[in-house]
């Protein structure tokens, strides 16, 4: 809180100065400033990311540690909030796919569902998934679920020139979902999700990045809202456009793909095939 409030005092200090410099119309003073000001926010960005990954160096979340709260103890999730960012089409299908071959029967684990305007078949799909959840657990058995719309981050084929516009517009919407709680009562304490899960598209990746910015803000604390990108089975060699952003950016906490050749080509942790139920 301390150094959130050292950062607004700096802003407003910016502020303040910028517009007693256009009241004396001192615009060579008043672009100085604007300098001085993109320099002091790239420092803090600069520095602030690196504090952020060097903490995250210092607990990191392994495959290993996941798979070992599925298989021994669902109660380790016991009231986890988990915010599930559905892409259009395959993607959704594959996330659906792999919560439902891992889903931990927690009665209180809380599921919040992110949907791309216009992706009516996504809600098709996840409205058939949440029913039958409940048709094979039992009602009590399966926790809770609230689903939103935002806008599209990236339609398909859309020109990269207007991408920043509508990715501007979906921010916008997704900020507000990452800050309310889904709850009632005095669990509506637990504002922040604990889990943030993801195989992209673009919108994946836009929520990511909300979620970072405000860790890096000091908005939320570090361990909220921690980043699982789960790339496509179909991406066999390479990353896809949102992986290689996950992976170049450092912003998820985890990043899995599902065949070794992509593994090996970027240093990342194949988790093997996801979306199939592996025989036993």
């Amino acid at each position: 809180m301390a150094a959130a409030s050292t950062l607004i005092g700096i802003a407003s200090a910016f502020c303040v100065l910028g517009l007693g410099l256009m009241v004396k119309s001192s615009w060579r003073a008043l672009l100085l400033t604007l300098v001085l000001g993109v320099i002091s926010s790239s420092v803090f960005i600069t520095a602030r990311h690196l504090q952020i990954q060097q903490s995250r160096s210092k607990r990191p979340i392994h495959l290993s540690d996941v798979a070992a709260k599925k298989s021994t103890s669902p109660s380790l999730l016991k009231g986890a909030y988990f915010l599930v960012v559905l892409g259009s089409g395959g993607h959704t299908k594959e996330m659906l796919a792999m919560m439902e071959i891992s889903f931990p029967n927690v009665p209180d684990m809380h599921r919040r569902y992110l949907i791309s305007s216009g992706d009516s078949m996504s809600l098709t799909h996840l409205n058939a998934f949440e029913d039958e959840l409940r048709t094979t657990h039992g009602e009590g058995q399966v926790g809770t679920f609230d689903k939103h719309i935002v806008a599209r981050a990236r339609k398909i084929h859309q020109s990269l020139l207007t991408t920043p516009f509508t990715a501007l517009m979906s921010v916008a919407e997704i900020f507000p979902l990452l800050l309310s709680s889904p709850f009632k009562g005095p669990r509506s304490r637990q504002q922040f999700p604990d889990i943030i899960l993801t195989n992209g598209p673009a919108t994946g990746f836009i929520v990511g990045l909300a979620a970072y910015l405000l860790k890096m803000l000091y908005v939320v604390p570090e361990d909220t809202m921690q980043v699982i990108y789960v790339e496509s089975w179909a991406r066999i060699q390479t990353l896809s456009l949102t992986g290689k952003l996950f992976h170049y950016t450092g912003i998820a906490d985890i990043l899995l793909v599902q065949h070794e050749q992509v593994a090996k080509t970027y240093g990342v942790t194949n988790a093997g095939c996801m979306v199939v139920r592996k025989k036993i």
